[in-house]
């Protein structure tokens, strides 16, 4: 064991400094010990912080995941939508040219109006039925 006495001379004795009262006395291991220990304490409380901050961070990070995934969601159900609207323009345009080719007018007009309701009914559906 070693030991200071208040002069702040080292001994190598196994007991007390002769001569010295007993609260003159520090126990270097004792001393080193309590500092680890003081040490790893805080060394503790900072890696209990960082990891209620990263699991802040984490929590942010997952809700920010959920909204941009909502917001692919409804951008690919808005492109879905878009896509029938355009498969019908295209069905219009392609039933208007060909009652054209077929030279009858009464024929053209009444595919005309059938299909621009079907459009119309189209455009009114609510974003997000891409189904309809």
């Amino acid at each position: 064991m070693h030991t200071l006495s208040p002069t702040g001379r080292r001994s190598a004795a196994p007991g007390a400094v002769a001569g010295a009262a007993p609260g003159d006395v520090v126990d270097l291991r004792r001393y080193r010990l309590a500092r680890l220990i003081r040490d790893a304490g805080r060394q503790q409380g900072e890696l209990a912080r960082m990891m209620r901050q990263s699991a802040q961070e984490r929590t942010q990070l997952a809700e920010a995941l959920q909204g941009a995934q909502r917001h692919l969601a409804s951008i690919a159900d808005n492109y879905k939508v878009l896509l029938v609207r355009l498969k019908r323009e295209k069905d219009f345009r392609d039933a208007c040219q060909e009652a054209a080719e077929l030279g009858d007018l009464d024929e053209m007009i009444r595919r005309r109006d059938a299909l621009a309701l079907e459009l119309e009914a189209i455009r009114r559906t609510p974003r997000g039925a891409a189904g309809a």
